[in-house]
């Protein structure tokens, strides 16, 4: 096991949320949470991740198959977090160095706080750092009690609180840097005489202190890093937080965005600078969007969809999986589904590319400076040849492919007149 290492505890069902998916799996801004901790637990250093998976353990693993520097261990029973990270001795038997331990449903947390514990961690010589936050409403968290002097302490829930304690706004997010094997140690003295009768993590920290081990916590996380989700509502605040943190990055790289609070941008797009992305549009998925496109208002760019420079996709325009060339445009109305779209091709009102047969889904291709009339319906699998053009209403069946610079008409299409230009 390449160092350092990040454990991510997955194994829990969220019963608030009200679903069969594993908790961590729920999207935010198109993508599972649980992709966000990844991201930053490798952003943070991490060479090596191991999900602890236990309800719904199968999604899991599915939705991170194929990835070298993932592992997995399970937890058979709910146990407790303390129970899921001895989950993990096995894949770890041998290693020494520091792992961190994350919680799954913290999609919100950043990679630079947690390379800087991982740094502090190494630089103080520390077998246990945790990150806290200080946040205005500390309910539902464990607190942090220190010392007069500030040191740490231990963790209280919230459950057991006095009023004193209830009012701390330090709060445990449950981020933890641990250096192995002194982690073990802690892990075999843990007990189950609490309320919920399992094995927490959260006492490890106070028993090490008792072993004479070095232990500090400092508050390096803020507090929307710290936003759990248990619910739908919290989903959703996620959801808010995270098309912030999107839209403000494309921002900051050139792309104008017309009014963020109405538009929804999935976090694997990719924007172009001096790009337009106007109110009421979704891009969901891994979209690609050259330099200088033009994109809504109320349009619909789905996953595997690329826009090369200059091209434009205008109002109620819904193109899935599709590429339009260079300044190709289809401006008010339209469907484009598994097509090929030249450069400097024209789409008009209420044309469709009808990809789906019921059972399969088949391409169109259309040629560069090709013109395809309002209304019009392409059948797939056909192809449109450059500079062709067809004309408003048109149905053109699959397998019958207009030549280039050819125009067609009609219901079926048919040729007529010479070729263009």
């Amino acid at each position: 096991m390449q160092g350092p290492v990040a454990i991510i505890l997955a194994a829990g069902q969220g019963k608030r949320m009200r679903s069969d998916r594993a908790k961590v799996l729920h999207e935010v801004c198109g993508r599972p949470m649980i992709r966000y901790v990844v991201d930053a637990a490798r952003g943070a250093g991490a060479k090596s991740i191991i999900v602890v998976v236990g309800f719904g353990a199968d999604q899991v693993r599915s939705a991170l198959a194929g990835e070298p520097d993932i592992h997995f261990a399970t937890q058979e029973k709910q146990l407790g977090t303390g129970d899921a990270v001895r989950a993990c001795r096995p894949l770890l038997e041998g290693y020494r160095g520091p792992v961190m331990v994350l919680v799954g449903d913290e999609p919100l947390l950043r990679a630079k706080p947690l390379s800087d514990l991982f740094e502090r961690q190494r630089s103080e010589r520390l077998d246990c750092l945790m990150g806290t936050a200080v946040v205005p409403d500390p309910s539902g968290f464990g607190r942090i009690l220190r010392d007069s002097a500030g040191r740490f302490l231990r963790i209280i829930e919230q459950r057991d609180c006095t009023p004193e304690e209830a009012a701390i706004r330090e709060i445990n997010p449950s981020c933890y840097v641990f250096e192995l094997p002194v982690l073990w140690e802690a892990l075999n003295q843990l007990d189950t005489a609490n309320a919920q009768g399992e094995y927490y993590l959260t006492d490890a920290p106070a028993l090490l202190i008792k072993m004479g081990r070095n232990v500090s916590a400092v508050p390096v996380l803020d507090a929307q890093d710290v936003l759990g989700v248990n619910t739908r509502e919290h989903l959703a605040e996620a959801h808010v937080i995270m098309q912030r943190r999107i839209q403000s990055r494309l921002m900051d790289e050139g792309v104008s965005i017309v009014d963020p609070s109405n538009t929804s941008i999935d976090g694997r797009a990719e924007i172009g600078p001096e790009t337009t992305i106007y109110p009421f549009t979704v891009i969901s998925g891994t979209v690609r969007i050259g330099r200088g496109c033009s994109v809504g208002p109320f349009a619909h760019l789905r996953d595997g969809t690329v826009l090369e420079d200059g091209a434009e996709v205008g109002a109620f325009v819904e193109v899935s999986r599709s590429t339009f060339g260079a300044g190709a445009r289809a401006r008010h109305l339209a469907y484009l589904g598994n097509a090929r779209v030249g450069a400097g091709a024209n789409i008009g009102a209420g044309a469709i590319t009808a990809n789906f047969d019921g059972r399969n889904k088949a391409e169109t291709t259309i040629g560069s400076e090709a013109f395809v009339g309002s209304g019009a319906i392409l059948i797939a699998p056909v192809t449109v040849g450059q500079g062709a053009i067809v004309g408003a209403g048109a149905v053109v069946p699959k397998g019958k492919d207009v030549a280039p610079g050819q125009t067609v008409v009609g219901v079926p299409s048919r040729p007529i007149g010479g070729e263009r230009g």
